[in-house]
């Protein structure tokens, strides 16, 4: 599961004004830093994807760092180099994640060190996901057909701090188009110890649409990455300040994450 965090949710925060207003930005012309998006998933090897941040003015895609030297070791002492496969994309081949297990990733480029740790939380897994017809809330359509919300059901873990990244999977059964995916984040701040349900996405359902999600553990750096992240999504609108970097839990003035999380997938075909 990659965790790009290309959140649908920005189209929500983008907003038309008609008043003027003027502010100095940091447009990110010169001085690109680099981006790790980088986790390790229970019974799974190593993924890393190396980019450059990008000009404000330039459209095209970030530019990929082929150059850099990645190594992951464990609490035990494994050690081992990841090997790039091209695109900015480097994997690794002999640790496998495993739950409860510290985690320490160490990137060597252009004479900079780049570090960040990250321990394994327990699995959660999902009990079952379930259907809630989603009506005219958001604006259905009334002659449409049933259209229906996505949960997943699952109990938290008595007196143990969870933090949650949902991964939404989903194809319309009658579009030709490829798969979309929708991120959301949550917390056991409310529900520790209990069974529970957690929203999946906004996106509506009918019959015969095949939607996949994957629940993942994940520890508090990582969930503080991805809420920041959101926060300057949803900060991006009218009137106010301007975003800061997500909180990244890299060493040396990286940008990016490092998350060793555990990860429980289920898959549903709406009857």
């Amino acid at each position: 599961m990659k965790f790009n965090i290309l959140f649908s949710l920005l189209a929500l925060f983008f907003l038309s004004v008609s008043c003027e207003k003027v502010i100095d930005l940091d447009l990110n012309d010169a001085n690109p830093k680099p981006v790790f998006e980088s986790y390790l998933e229970n019974d799974s090897f190593c993924y890393v994807k190396a980019t450059y941040t990008s000009s404000f003015y330039d459209n095209s895609t970030s530019p990929t760092i082929g150059t850099a030297t990645i190594s992951l070791n464990d609490q035990s002492g494994n050690t081992e180099t990841l090997t790039y496969e091209g695109d900015g994309i480097y994997r690794g081949t002999s640790i496998i994640g495993t739950i409860g297990n510290t985690y320490t990733l160490t990137i060597n480029l252009d004479g900079n060190t780049y570090v960040a740790n990250s321990t394994m939380p327990p699995l959660t897994v999902i009990d079952s996901l379930s259907l809630q017809p989603a009506g005219f809330f958001g604006g259905g359509n009334p002659n449409a057909p049933p259209s229906f919300w996505v949960f997943a059901n699952y109990t938290d873990s008595l007196n143990y701090t969870n933090y949650y990244a949902v991964q939404t999977t989903y194809r319309d059964s009658a579009s030709a188009t490829g798969f979309t995916t929708d991120y959301r984040i949550a917390d056991d701040n409310v529900s520790d110890g209990i069974s529970t349900r957690v929203f999946t996405t906004f996106s509506r359902f009918e019959a015969n649409d095949s939607v996949s999600v994957s629940f993942a553990s994940v520890d508090y750096d990582t969930w503080l990455y991805f809420k920041t992240l959101e926060d300057a999504i949803s900060g991006a609108g009218f009137a106010s300040s301007a975003p800061a970097n997500p909180t990244t839990n890299f060493s040396g003035g990286a940008l990016g994450y490092f998350g060793a999380w555990s990860k429980d997938t289920e898959y549903i075909i709406i009857p």
